[in-house]
């Protein structure tokens, strides 16, 4: 019998979720069909005829993740345009995050159980196109406009600084994910002490 949409949905995102497990635990390279077949009581071919390869089956995870959890943050207060924006929109994508343990795995996954060959990283490309998170391309743009409506000191680097905050973020943001059992890991209070720091550095006197 034929399956209906909703139902091939259904067992796309069981494999996804499988698949999420099973890279979390092994690692991308280490992680094979069988592995996320067997995880849901699934044939090899029956993964196959959803996935064509691991390529497709990580650009699936990935634009899955973006587009149902970072746009929707985004999405619902706009690219931030002064500083106070661009810490508020930090502020709900901690929230989020440290609310989120598929979320929490899914970060770990991607940034250290990925071997990110050419080959791989040209098939995540290929599939995701234009879709982004929470990056340097939004940092820039929020300094850029906080410098145009003066809110910056003189002399400061746009750029520079927008590659410090992101560095500072995925720096907290892995070693949260990598040690979010310790109790004395708190990405929010991490990070945001950092960026307070670096926002107060730019932000001109009154």
């Amino acid at each position: 019998m034929r399956k209906t949409r909703e139902e091939t949905e259904n067992t796309r995102m069981r494999i996804m979720r499988a698949a999420l497990d099973c890279f979390y635990e092994r690692g991308f390279s280490r992680t094979s069909f069988d592995d996320i077949a067997k995880r849901i009581n699934m044939t090899k071919g029956a993964v196959y005829w959803h996935f064509k390869d691991k390529g497709e089956l990580l650009a699936a995870l990935i634009q899955h993740h973006i587009k149902n959890q970072f746009e929707p943050i985004k999405t619902k207060s706009g690219v931030p345009n002064d500083l106070q924006g661009l810490r508020d929109l930090f502020v709900r994508e901690i929230e989020y995050i440290e609310s989120n343990s598929d979320l929490q795995k899914f970060i770990f996954f991607v940034m250290a159980q990925v071997e990110w060959s050419d080959a791989v990283f040209n098939k995540v490309v290929e599939k995701l196109g234009d879709i982004r998170v929470l990056g340097l391309d939004i940092v820039q743009k929020a300094l850029t406009s906080a410098q145009k409506s003066g809110q910056l000191c003189s002399g400061i680097d746009v750029n520079d600084s927008a590659l410090v905050i992101m560095g500072l973020w995925r720096g907290a943001l892995y070693y949260y994910v990598a040690n979010k059992k310790s109790p004395k890991v708190k990405l929010g209070k991490s990070f945001l002490y950092g960026l307070d720091m670096i926002l107060n550095q730019l932000r001109k006197e009154i």
